[in-house]
């Protein structure tokens, strides 16, 4: 379907609105909104979907309002919306593999090394960098970011442009998500915490033995050579468990959404 300028402009107010939601996905997304991706590629990206949208969803009904204001209360419902699913990845992406990070770091003596994180303009630790890029990979290798334009699409079907209502349950149903992000953090980090919970009490049982072994001379290096031994054994189960993660990913998109729509 090709749309003409004349019908375009027509339907100025309904593409305004699709743009919105598109743009609070894609231009806060740690996936399609990078910090490093060029801003032109963004705008670019963002009006390709929302052609791209606009063709398989046309106009079928004006859009009610009855002042400037009350169409910038349905932009800002718009906008939400497109954020509110944009903060879902985020939380994924960001604390799950930062809280992870941040308890290895912790149990193997990386603690005290941070590396700048560009995304989210912060100090972050070392092996969270890590789980974070491993994360990104695994994600586009399953091809996530198609699915994430796939739920776009989802939305727009079941909640047409211009309909969205922001509901009180947002806050809540978003703590929540956000406590499911925080325990997979946890969980990601319990084989790490596990050899480093055994590796405390084997120095406790040798210091008792032998007293005049200096711990912070050969148990830190020690920690970081066994952590990081065991951070490389561990690799292709942290790469299976990220199907755990993008699944609860998803189910927190789902639940985000439902509140839109009164579910």
């Amino acid at each position: 379907m090709t749309l003409g300028l004349d019908e375009l402009l027509k339907n100025a107010d309904y593409i305004i609105l699709l743009l919105f939601r598109v743009g609070g996905l894609v231009v806060t997304s740690p996936i399609f909104g990078r910090v490093n991706i060029p801003r032109t590629a963004k705008i670019c990206f963002t009006v390709s979907l929302t052609y791209l949208f606009l063709t398989v969803f046309p106009q079928t009904e004006p859009i009610v309002y009855t002042s400037l204001l009350g169409f910038l209360l349905i932009c800002a419902g718009e906008l939400v919306l497109g954020m509110a699913l944009s903060y879902v990845t985020n939380i994924f992406f960001a604390l799950t593999a930062f809280t992870a990070g941040q308890l290895i770091d912790m149990q193997i003596g990386f603690g005290i090394v941070n590396v700048y994180d560009i995304q989210n303009n912060m100090q972050a630790p070392v092996m969270g960098n890590v789980l974070n890029m491993l994360l990104l990979i695994v994600f586009f290798a399953i091809d996530g970011h198609h699915k994430l334009i796939e739920m776009v699409y989802l939305t727009i079907r079941a909640l047409p442009i211009g309909t969205p209502v922001i509901s009180p349950r947002l806050g809540l149903v978003a703590l929540d998500v956000f406590k499911r992000a925080f325990l997979l953090g946890v969980m990601m980090a319990l084989p790490l915490l596990a050899s480093g919970l055994t590796l405390e009490i084997a120095f406790g049982l040798m210091m008792r033995a032998v007293p005049q072994i200096h711990m912070f001379v050969v148990g830190i290096p020690l920690k970081m050579f066994v952590g990081m031994l065991v951070f490389a054994a561990t690799l292709p189960i942290y790469t299976n468990f990220t199907s755990r993660v993008f699944e609860e990913m998803y189910n927190g998109i789902e639940r985000i959404f439902a509140v839109f729509t009164g579910g």
